[in-house]
């Protein structure tokens, strides 16, 4: 059943690589298969390391530390995963298994109507597929703007100012739509607790009086650093300063 996508699956979707991730891929599969999830997770690392992220790459190094139990590094690879391919189920059935070993249960804060109407649109594409399509458009502007200002006939300056004014408005869209995705995935505004228990404090020093515990795979939201303290967000109720060396940004 569901459980095939962690445990039966090798790893890989069949990814075209260059000649030398391919051969990191290929070990780091035939590790896997034989049981060695340490040694497989190292090859990921290394290919990421090389700058060739994707989210089948640690959707598998995810995989790979759920076997070793280290339930931290899963979910913060899950979670960067999901943060280049949103829409993948296996991605978030897996996150979900993770996310059920951790300590403490976090639910999300409810979106508004429109925050999610436009997550779901922003997750249809990629950036660049947006991007593209913002030039596509644009283009399509011009070509309708030179016939409404060309045309000697009226019906055909209706037609090209309607479809230019449409096109330009696709443009836009497709253009913000973009920009935004990128954001999300540049922006390091979250992050995974990884440390075995973190205290959250009330001020960025040892001195702070604690607040609470976070313990490894909590999610939260990580907007402010101040030396090696990061600031971190659970509810607008419960905010706090953590050690850097606690977490690692998604």
């Amino acid at each position: 059943m569901a459980l095939c996508i962690l445990f039966s699956l090798p790893l890989g979707k069949g990814w075209g690589w260059a000649a030398t991730p391919t051969d990191l891929l290929d070990s780091a599969s035939t590790a896997y298969s034989k049981g060695n999830f340490q040694k497989a997770s190292e090859h990921y690392e290394v290919i990421i390391s090389l700058g060739y992220e994707s989210p089948e790459v640690y959707f598998n190094l995810g995989n790979a530390y759920y076997k070793l139990d280290n339930i931290g590094m899963s979910v913060l690879n899950y979670e960067r995963a999901k943060k280049l391919s949103p829409q993948d189920e296996d991605i978030h059935f897996n996150l979900k298994l993770a996310n059920q070993h951790t300590i403490d249960k976090i639910e999300p804060a409810p979106k508004l109507f429109l925050e999610e109407w436009w997550d779901t649109l922003k997750s249809i594409h990629s950036e660049k597929i947006w991007g593209l399509r913002s030039i596509v458009c644009f283009m399509l502007f011009l070509f309708f703007l030179g016939v409404f200002i060309t045309s000697n006939r009226l019906i055909n300056k209706q037609f090209g100012f309607w479809l230019g004014l449409l096109f330009f408005v696709f443009s836009i869209i497709s253009f913000s739509v973009s920009k935004s995705r990128y954001n999300d995935i540049t922006n390091k505004n979250s992050a995974v607790i990884l440390s075995s228990s973190a205290e959250i404090k009330n001020s960025p020093a040892d001195t702070g009086t604690k607040l609470f515990i976070l313990h490894e795979g909590a999610k939260v939201s990580a907007r402010e650093t101040n030396g090696e303290w990061v600031k971190v967000e659970l509810t607008s109720e419960k905010v706090g300063w953590v050690k850097r060396s606690s977490i690692e940004f998604i």
